[in-house]
């Protein structure tokens, strides 16, 4: 475990933290003190408070009068002013990453803290490009050009400029790093690169908070895990060295979960399998592949290597530059055929990114739900109401979405139960193949069950599943096979997958996983 220096002020405190909206009591009285020197894990189910602690911190919430923000010793007003978080050397990176696009990358980390030349008071961007570089390598990062747009970077790449951004603002031996499921994105052997480099900030003085839905991750990397639920802390003593993922996952529950196998027992349905032949795309080359109806096929290998690009070709959203899948009497030639047709023809998309891709966040859930199949089931003068609800209510209660209300704005409800919504979208339209790009991404173990669980009764259905994920752990709970990509072409196939055959196919030849934490 880290050594916290014990005279010094703690360089991140919240007492008697507090947010209401209204009637509805987000947070209620948190109190927890990272300290110097330790990554502190921050835990609990979505609709747990979580999000609006960061807000908080960020200052884009104003907590309830008595709540106070500390920083080595010093108060925070309220709500946080930027500048005063900077100064206290406080930098948050966010599950979104908050980049911009159209600027490069060293503009991007130098964002809110520009370094100005000495006599004409201009933005220096050599000292700029200069000072991105060296974060970058202290990242393990040297192949990102710091003059290169961010819109052309992947989102591995674009996690690890996030997460430099967050470096600039540490002072040596003070500051804190708030991470904000900032690393689901980094490939095995980036995370262990990232991992060395935080254990290298904190053992200076610093100190880390890592928000995080994996607790494999917690337990490798945290010294201390405090645990909220119902946006209250319910334990804030716990020391990972000496408690486990079961533990802290009762905690979170307020009940014991197992982790389940959801392969189906049953035969597959008859039926003519889903072909592609000849996928080719800027990464993926000339695949070829089949999944039955019935039938959960994985896909996964490093970041890039294809099998993350594969979702997105499949169905239309990225434009194939050869390639065709036939299912049932309907072919499709990949080079020609969008979205629309791929729909027409029973093809679903649950995208990685729920925000940007998946989502109409000001829309109700309801309207969201049923949004694909408007035009199809209303007409020009009239879309009709009851199907909507019929819909919309089946889709609340086979998944569990809370709150069962059709007519929440998506955008107020919690990460896992809009990930339910998005996935609910699509399988309300009775598709013939279901393709998920990273369906149980930065949810809670409980939600993680319920969409596992609805993947496999899909697939029971008669539905054929395609699953595209990094997670070993999802890949072996729910699929019937997992290909494994490597440059952009299938190396190997595994039948009956275990977490431990994925990492072998994946990583092998790479470091594994290992962090130390003394």
């Amino acid at each position: 475990m880290g050594r916290a220096a014990t005279a010094a002020p703690a360089p991140l405190e919240l007492i008697g933290l507090s947010k209401s909206f209204g009637r509805v009591k987000a947070l209620r009285d948190v109190n927890l003190t990272v300290r110097r020197g330790e990554v502190h894990g921050l835990v609990g189910q979505n609709g747990s408070g979580k999000s609006t602690l960061v807000k908080l911190l960020a200052g884009y919430h104003v907590p309830d009068r008595g709540s106070r923000l500390r920083a080595d010793g010093h108060t925070i007003g309220s709500p946080a002013k930027q500048r005063h978080l900077r100064e206290a050397g406080i930098a948050i990176v966010h599950q979104d990453f908050g980049l911009v696009n159209e600027k490069s990358v060293a503009e991007n980390i130098a964002i809110g803290s520009f370094l100005a030349a000495r006599w004409t008071r201009r933005v220096d961007w050599r000292a700029e490009e200069r000072l991105a570089a060296d974060l970058l390598a202290r990242l393990q990062a040297t192949s990102i050009d710091p003059r290169a747009p961010v819109a052309e970077l992947g989102p591995a790449e674009r996690s690890i400029v996030a997460i430099a951004r967050a470096l600039r603002n540490q002072r040596e031996g003070r500051g804190v790093i708030v991470l904000d499921e900032s690393t689901r994105a980094l490939p095995k052997d980036g995370l262990e690169d990232f991992y060395r480099t935080l254990r290298g900030v904190v053992a200076l003085g610093g100190a880390a908070l890592m928000i995080s839905h994996n607790l494999e991750e917690v337990m490798q990397v945290t010294d201390r895990v405090t645990v909220l639920r119902d946006g209250a802390v319910v334990d804030g003593t716990l020391t990972t060295a000496d408690t486990t993922e079961q533990e802290i996952a009762r905690r979170m529950l307020g009940r014991t979960v197992e982790q389940r196998v959801h392969r189906r027992k049953a035969p597959a349905p008859p039926g003519e399998p889903v072909t592609v032949r000849g996928l080719t795309g800027r990464v993926v080359n000339g695949v070829d592949l089949e999944v039955r109806p019935g039938e959960v096929l994985g896909v996964t290998g490093v970041a890039g290597a294809g099998w993350d690009e594969l979702p997105y070709l499949l169905t239309g959203a990225r434009r194939a530059r050869a390639g065709r899948v036939r299912i049932g009497a309907d072919g499709l030639d990949l080079t020609a055929a969008g979205s629309a047709r791929c729909i027409a023809a029973g093809i679903a998309l649950v995208p990685e990114h729920r925000i940007d891709d998946g989502l109409a966040l000001t829309l109700p859930v309801g309207e969201n739900i049923t949004l694909p199949r408007v035009r199809r089931r209303g007409s020009a003068w009239r879309i009709g109401r009851d199907w909507q609800r019929a819909e919309t209510a089946a889709v609340l209660a086979d998944l569990d979405v809370r709150p069962r209300r059709a007519d929440v704005p998506v955008g107020q409800l919690s990460g896992g139960n809009q990930q339910k919504v998005m996935l609910g979208k699509w399988l309300a339209g009775r598709p013939r193949l279901l393709v998920l790009h990273e369906p149980s991404q930065a949810v809670d173990v409980g939600a993680r069950e319920d969409i596992l669980g609805a993947i496999s009764g899909t697939a029971e259905r008669g539905v054929a599943v395609v699953v595209a994920s990094i997670q070993p752990a999802d890949l072996a709970a729910v699929c019937d096979r997992v290909l494994v990509f490597r440059d952009g072409r299938i190396r190997a196939e595994i039948t009956a997958p275990t977490e431990e055959a994925v990492v072998d196919a994946v990583y092998s030849g790479r470091l594994a996983l290992s962090v130390r934490k003394d």
